[in-house]
């Protein structure tokens, strides 16, 4: 926490000057006058801690759900389809049991490996960065698999040997990137709002009392 305080001989006419545009333009928020930014920051900053961490668990477990019902489902698909008589419900089986099974053990070690989020302010403010970078990368991920997916479905159709092998694993990433983009996509937007918030809470403007006028702090 780093803070900048206006010497103590100015006069309080001065700060005055500065604070009442700021407070008719609503640029100050009267309730960090008078106050420290200390104690109100730090209890922000353990809720915003608590919140975080539920919200990864939360995307966590909803990335493992889809995985397990596309890892049990694939499995069925394989189960009560022939490769060879009935090869692209096969094939996208297959594909979408193996998408399943990898995104079930990822969430299950992001699960297993998750622990407290920090308290303080900066290193959740890196947490939370960090998570929210991991996000917008999976997103661009997702895209490009449902565009390699639609590739592979309209190549079938021009004369490629085992047509039901590309149809059937075109189908697939198409409906594994969708699925995907939809789950990070409520997890990325849902970390911008809580980035917003921690970088709107992490400068404070409070004034105290000085022995020969006001003292204007500015705390980051």
């Amino acid at each position: 926490m780093a803070s900048i305080e206006s010497p103590s001989s100015v006069p309080p006419f001065v700060i005055a000057a500065v604070l009442v545009p700021l407070l008719v333009l609503g640029g100050l928020d009267t309730k960090a006058l008078g106050q420290s930014g200390g104690p109100s920051h730090d209890s922000l900053a353990q809720a915003q801690s608590v919140q975080f961490g539920d919200a990864k668990r939360a995307h966590l477990w909803r990335v493992g759900a889809w995985g397990g019902v596309n890892a049990l489902g694939g499995l069925a698909l394989v189960w009560a389809s022939s490769r060879s008589a009935q090869s692209t419900r096969w094939h996208f089986g297959a594909m979408s049991a193996g998408w399943g099974l990898v995104n079930a053990g990822i969430a299950a070690g992001g699960l297993l490996a998750s622990g407290t989020p920090p308290a303080e302010p900066g290193p959740l403010l890196a947490a939370e960065r960090q998570f929210h970078d991991v996000l917008l990368l999976n997103l661009g991920l997702n895209v490009a698999y449902s565009a390699v997916g639609a590739t592979m479905l309209g190549a079938s159709h021009y004369g490629v040997d085992n047509v039901g092998r590309w149809r059937g694993f075109g189908t697939s990433l198409i409906l594994q990137g969708a699925g995907l983009l939809v789950l990070d996509g409520i997890a990325f937007w849902a970390s911008r709002g809580r980035l917003a918030s921690l970088l709107d809470a992490g400068v404070q403007l409070s004034m105290r009392p000085a022995p020969t006028g006001l003292a204007l702090t500015l705390q980051f």
